[in-house]
């Protein structure tokens, strides 16, 4: 695997939906490339920020209610 492919793959590997025949050249090559490696560390903390620092909270009942129905209105009506 070379620098462009790690570049290719580096979300499947964080999905997890990388197949399991390329998991061995991936982490040879970031183990051995400096650069890779770093982009590998750089996109984790990226990730770890981004899932701490999102809003968690849910919008209100009433809210989320009046949001359905209006989906459900504009889906009766049929394509605009």
């Amino acid at each position: 695997m070379d620098c462009k492919e790690v570049s290719e793959t580096l979300f499947l590997f964080f999905d997890n939906e990388m197949e399991e025949e390329l998991l061995a050249p991936f982490r040879d090559h970031v183990g051995q490339c400096g650069d890779c490696g770093k982009k590998l560390d750089y996109t984790r903390k990226l990730l770890w920020i981004l899932r701490e620092r999102t809003c968690r909270c849910c919008a209100p009942d009433g809210l989320r209610h009046r949001i359905l129905i209006s989906f459900d209105h504009r889906r009766a009506a049929g394509p605009h």
